[in-house]
């Protein structure tokens, strides 16, 4: 049941935490700092109480003065860190437990309500229909809407909705502020940002609940201010949907960059991190819309192919390497998906630019992102749901803000394969609001939950792609909501990041193409079967395959 709630629009969501897991970080950096703490005073006594004279004993005792000053701020904010995660886990276990307990009872006395009203107007509709010389027929009329009312129930029954909604948006809002909060604390933590203007502005992105408001509030900033804030905290910059792409590009090529600057890290990183360097060079032309280096249990990134910036003379983009582009396309991998995969990934989403353009009207540009933005999968956890539920909020905001960027100009797909497949209509068919897309692929799906598929925004249509010269109907998973109103080569060495590439589309954007792009028939070496899949009466599954084609089986 997908709901918002009446006096702020919060949409009805479980907040997902485990402050047993937040609690336990917290305790592990505390023993750090603890650790830090006592290699400081070893430190400062061979620093200053080392006895003995010469070159060695002076180098020595120079080196300890040293690091203990290099420890002192490090531990200071690894200290910080613990107390914001310890203060959000007093916030989160309050607030957030009263939300999610209240979920259950608000979806009940909705769908109490909404039953009662139904029949409420039914009966209502009957006795306008009636004539007035049917009496008898008028008073069971009235009857029956005075059962469906039951003596002014259904104003009680508003009044406790209502009451309950107002809990629930109490609890809800003040775990958004601790939220808020405690990501301002944390991008603050070095406790390097000493401008009060900046450590508002930061304060106003961490609690910006949509990429719009994120991006007003950006626009607000002076440019000074967004350049201190892009050189300070590129990590936070870089992935804040909102901000405008070509920023983000910059800021996480910055972070790659110091990354890898910080070599070796060791295995599988440190091979993600040179197959993301050539991804990211002149021959691929890839841009990190995403980066989280560090994330555990898996590294998560997005590359966008095919965006062809203009670069000024200190490397940073100019203009909007996305106007005129006219076809966007999601690829989300399944399960045992990680940055491993990006080599292949890579070359399909370029492939699919340069068959969308190929078989395109005249002025068709295409961009095509490579999402690894969750932890994918694996044979022990492929059954549950987990990976999927916390990739489809992820992939949620990523959607949300390439809607707010490229708007209604640009057709939207997203493609997912296999497990990939549950995440996207999980993300899309689970959205409270539009989130831009127009096409919804499962490809060798693995099934979809009911209720995710045969919702308004997810519901099979037939349609033609307008890149084809020859008109074919095909099967495509249709997901844009009515209104729109309703939406708020040889890998780099580890010292060497990639240059990008310098050149621009000329592409002219001709008016909106609403197709999907992806192919169903291409070369022989590409040919490739794409499939729409949904679960029928009784989960039975119906498959759709492009005509001329070789059949796939979807598992």
């Amino acid at each position: 049941m997908s709901l918002t709630s009446p006096e702020r629009g919060y949409p009805l969501e479980r907040i997902d935490y485990d402050s047993g897991a937040i609690e336990g970080v917290a305790a592990a950096l505390a023993t750090l700092v603890d650790h830090a703490g006592d290699a400081r005073v070893v430190l400062d006594n061979i620093h200053n109480g080392l006895e003995g004279r010469g070159r060695a004993i002076t180098s020595v005792t120079g080196l300890a003065g040293r690091l203990s000053q290099r420890v002192q701020p490090t531990a200071a904010t690894i200290g910080r860190i613990v107390d914001v995660l310890r203060g959000y886990v007093d916030a989160v276990s309050s607030h957030a437990r009263i939300a999610n307990d209240l979920i259950d009872e608000i979806e009940s006395a909705h769908a109490t309500l909404q039953v009662a009203e139904d029949a409420a107007a039914d009966a209502r509709a009957q006795q306008d229909a009636l004539g007035a010389d049917t009496w008898a027929a008028v008073a069971g009329a009235a009857s029956a809407i005075d059962d469906a009312d039951g003596d002014g129930d259904l104003d009680a029954r508003r009044g406790a909705l209502g009451e309950l909604w107002s809990r629930w948006e109490s609890a809800y809002r003040c775990w958004d502020d601790a939220y808020g909060a405690a990501l301002t604390a944390l991008v603050t933590a070095s406790g390097t940002t000493d401008d009060p203007g900046i450590r508002m502005a930061i304060s106003s992105l961490a609690h910006a609940d949509a990429p719009a408001e994120v991006a007003a509030i950006w626009a607000s900033l002076s440019p000074q201010e967004q350049q201190e804030l892009f050189e300070r905290h590129p990590g936070f910059i870089g992935n804040l949907e909102g901000v405008p792409y070509p920023v983000r590009f910059d800021a996480n090529r910055a972070v790659y960059e110091r990354t890898v600057n910080g070599m070796p890290y060791g295995e599988p990183l440190d091979g993600q991190l040179r197959q993301l360097g050539e991804e990211l060079g002149p021959e691929f032309g890839g841009e990190l819309l995403m980066f989280h280096p560090f994330e555990q249990p898996q590294a998560t990134a997005a590359v966008m192919y095919g965006v062809g910036a203009t670069l000024d003379r200190d490397g940073r983009i100019v203009g909007d390497p996305l106007a005129s582009v006219t076809n966007v396309s999601t690829l989300v991998g399944g399960m045992f998906s990680s940055l491993d995969d990006l080599q292949s990934w890579g070359v399909s989403a370029r492939n699919l630019n340069d068959f969308a353009d190929a078989y395109g009207e005249e002025g068709t540009r295409s961009v095509s992102i490579a999402w690894y933005g969750y932890d994918s999968p694996n044979l022990a956890t492929e059954h549950t749901m987990g990976s999927a539920t916390e990739g489809a909020a992820r992939l949620r905001d990523t959607l949300r803000g390439l809607d707010h960027e490229v708007g209604d100009r640009v057709a939207s797909s997203v493609i997912g394969h296999s497990y990939g497949s549950t995440t996207a209509f999980l993300a899309v068919g689970g959205a409270h609001i539009d989130l831009g897309v127009d096409r919804l692929i499962a490809v060798g799906s693995a099934g979809v939950p009911d209720g995710y598929h045969a919702r308004g925004r997810a519901m099979i249509r037939w349609t033609t792609p307008a890149w084809r010269s020859t008109p074919r109907a095909r099967p495509v998973m249709s997901s844009r909501a009515t209104a729109r109103s309703a939406r708020s080569a040889t890998a780099p060495t580890p010292a060497t990041s990639p240059a990008r590439s310098s050149s621009r589309a000329t592409a002219v954007r001709p008016p909106r193409c609403r197709a999907a792009p992806s192919r169903c028939s291409g070369p022989p070496a590409t040919r490739h079967t794409t499939a729409a899949t949904r679960c029928g009466a009784g989960g039975r599954r119906a498959t759709a395959t492009c005509p001329g084609t070789r059949s796939r089986s979807v598992t």
